[in-house]
């Protein structure tokens, strides 16, 4: 049975810390939710009377392994904890959601936990619920380590049976709301991600709220479970004409305040708009309107099924309409490409440190100096001179680097050897939907068979191997350029920065063309010319910020 006032059962089930403040945010509104954490501080601080979002005990379930609080960013850990803890986790899951129309699994990604999503689809999946997910992605600001996770989490959910997919960009939601106190910020966000799913629900059982072209429980279970990326948003309309509606909604796709950048109209499949207005905008609107933002949005997406629902309110008297946007693409938005860029380079960069050996000191002026009169201590230790700087583990191509996990650990938690990057190879396609054949065609795969994280390479050229790709190489570039006594001194940087731009490594293509930008932008126009066509997004956006 369906609570009062909704039009679907929706279910939460978080996994991970943010995963959990997700679902309890779920759970403050009404709905049904579940916990599953690796770290007992984290189910803690969502016990009731700690804070405002909160879980009754029997819906917080750890899921660690003996000894370990937390997984410490460790992505493999997470999965080994879900692994260990299957048969309670599916339990759990079967009685939290029966009868749910809609099952929302929440997870941040750039941790161990959450990052591990994928193991948790895997261990329900024999349920055949009806499954979205709801996911937010590392703020900008975070270590390459969580934007390894990052993409390693997006691949994992690749060709699982999924109905949706919703991602959250943490950077764009701290841009927008930044200014929200340290304490309340998460409690803010969490209402800013859920509100927008909640009203959608809630459409049809608003107080002061009539239906005049409903979109019904029907159509929003269509909408969500169409079995893609699915974008959402909210708003005010000051104006109700096609030209504006058609630009909001252009508009809220490729620069969204909640998902990551980049989406176009030619890329949706599924597209529900709402548009709530006073009885008074509503006496000036032609029914034409309607039918003009109906066909042009089929024009301009190609063919997608568009749903529209027009509500008239007693609360909204002089004061803008508002519009809500609910969208489902095939494809993966812009942004997420420019995270794959930037993990990949961050992560080849802390790679590259991990790589390098630690020199010892040279001591051979000081170490036999005699600094006391007397030695009065006899111990069995070796004399100062004498100590060994121990070797570090060898983190060459043999035994490759899991960035998931602290370096302190050396490997997994269960001893089984640990995944590098390079293993983790993108391979981007999402199911197709099952509409009908003219949007069953636009479903299909857009250009999401990329290979994301690619193994480090050396350069094509003899100037700079994978190994030397770090700034301060390409700094030191850049001073010696600006310190050049002759041409044929500034020259010979200058071709070195040019052929480096050619490299097959893309971190080494970013420091070059970054150098670029610092020094003469004329002297490598040419150059920054190709960059702007290069296959990373960063290195592609440098350059064209240096040529604008």
């Amino acid at each position: 049975m369906k609570p009062a006032g909704r039009g679907l059962e929706i279910v939460s089930i978080g996994l991970g810390q943010a995963g959990g403040n997700l679902a309890a945010e779920f759970f403050r509104r009404g709905y049904r939710a579940l916990a599953f954490n690796t770290a007992h501080t984290d189910l803690a601080s969502l016990a009731p009377g700690s804070t405002n979002l909160s879980l009754p005990s029997e819906q917080r379930i750890y899921i660690g392994i003996d000894g370990y609080d937390g997984a410490g960013a460790d992505l493999n850990y997470g999965r080994e904890c879900i692994a260990a803890h299957a048969e309670r986790i599916h339990d759990a899951v079967a009685a939290h959601a029966q009868g749910a129309d809609i099952v929302v699994l929440t997870a941040g990604f750039g941790g161990g936990t959450g990052s591990a999503i994928s193991a948790l689809v895997e261990t329900v999946q024999d349920l055949s619920l009806p499954i979205v997910t709801l996911t937010t992605l590392p703020h900008e600001h975070e270590s390459g380590i969580a934007k390894v996770n990052a993409v390693r989490a997006v691949n994992g959910l690749v060709g699982k049976p999924l109905l949706g997919w919703i991602l959250i960009d943490n950077s764009l939601l701290s841009r927008v709301h930044g200014g929200v106190s340290l304490d309340r910020y998460y409690e803010k966000i969490n209402r800013v991600i859920i509100e927008p799913l909640d009203d959608f629900n809630r459409l049809n059982d608003q107080e002061g709220v009539q239906a005049i072209r409903p979109l019904d429980g029907e159509d929003l279970r269509t909408l969500l479970l169409s079995g893609g990326v699915l974008g959402y948003g909210s708003g005010e309309l000051h104006k109700l004409s096609v030209e504006k509606v058609m630009e909001t909604i252009r508009e809220n796709l490729q620069y969204s305040s909640l998902m990551p950048s980049g989406m176009a109209l030619d890329r949706i499949s599924y597209l529900g708009i709402v548009i709530e207005a006073s009885e008074e905008a509503l006496k000036e609107t032609p029914f034409s309107f309607f039918e003009q933002i109906n066909e042009q949005l089929k024009d301009e997406s190609g063919g997608a099924a568009v749903y529209i629902g027009v509500y008239r309110s007693t609360r909204i008297k002089n004061t803008p309409a508002v519009w809500r946007l609910l969208t489902s693409s095939q494809a993966l938005p812009d942004g997420i490409q420019e995270m794959v860029s930037v993990a990949r380079r961050e992560g080849g960069a802390l790679q590259d440190k991990l790589n390098r050996e630690l020199t010892a000191l040279d001591l051979s002026e000081i170490e036999n100096l005699e600094l006391f009169r007397y030695n009065t201590r006899k111990t069995g230790v070796d004399s100062p001179g004498k100590r060994r700087i121990p070797k570090r583990p060898d983190f060459s191509v043999e035994t490759p680097v899991n960035l998931s996990s602290p370096v302190s650990r050396g490997g997994s938690r269960s001893g089984k050897p640990v995944e590098s990057v390079q293993e983790s190879e993108m391979r981007f396609s999402l199911a197709s939907s099952s509409a009908d054949d003219s949007i069953s065609e636009k479903n299909e795969n857009e250009g999401l068979a990329k290979s994301l994280l690619s193994p480090g390479q050396e350069s094509l050229v003899p100037h700079a191997k994978a190994s030397e790709a770090d700034r301060e190489t390409y700094d030191r570039l850049m001073k010696e350029y600006r310190e050049a006594k002759s041409e044929d001194e500034r020259n010979q940087i200058v071709e070195r920065l040019k052929t480096d731009a050619r490299s097959s490594s893309s971190l080494i293509r970013y420091y070059a063309v970054r150098a670029m930008t610092k020094l003469d932008t004329d002297v490598f126009r040419e150059t920054l010319e190709s960059a702007t066509d290069d296959e990373d997004a960063t290195v592609r956006a440098i350059a064209k910020k240096a040529l604008r």
